[in-house]
């Protein structure tokens, strides 16, 4: 209503907005509410512990970052803040070294050489290994291909 006043009669607008004029006049002299100063400081101290903290930290801890800082703000204040703003935790990939080239193990020698088109059964396989992370650590998931068929053996 602020922003289109010289625009559009506030009567109209206020009664579009289902809002009394009267209360319209007394927020523009009353301007911000301490509740809202208060949370515009939390949310520019969660903005700047969430950069501090290379955006890692979920609500919890960094509610307990902050406390640790001297500022007074609840776990629901800085979840709320987070969701908000959508500030995300950024997920970083553990590192899995799968290839070790530097061996003294013979080479053997590619009897494919990429001729995928094979015209009977049982005649070419290809395989391939995998790794999966669970709760009890690290699974190994191999399998052996026959190209004829295409179908997992």
């Amino acid at each position: 209503m602020k922003q289109y006043k010289d625009i559009y009669p506030i009567t109209m607008m206020a009664k579009l907005l289902k809002v009394s004029v009267s209360r319209f006049y007394e927020w523009l002299k009353s301007g911000l509410s301490q509740k809202q100063i208060r949370r515009n400081q939390q949310t520019i101290m969660v903005k700047i512990a969430h950069q501090e903290t290379n955006e890692s930290y979920g609500y919890i801890r960094l509610s307990k970052h902050l406390h640790a800082q001297g500022v007074q703000i609840s776990q629901y204040a800085v979840r709320t803040i987070k969701k908000v703003n959508k500030l995300f935790c950024k997920r970083h990939k553990r590192f899995k070294r799968t290839t070790n080239s530097d061996h003294n193990r013979p080479v053997y020698k590619n009897l494919l050489e990429q001729k995928f088109n094979v015209s009977t059964p049982n005649h070419a396989w290809v395989s391939d290994i995998t790794y999966i992370w669970t709760n009890e650590g690290w699974l190994y998931l191999a399998a052996s291909k026959d190209l004829y068929t295409k179908q997992v053996v």
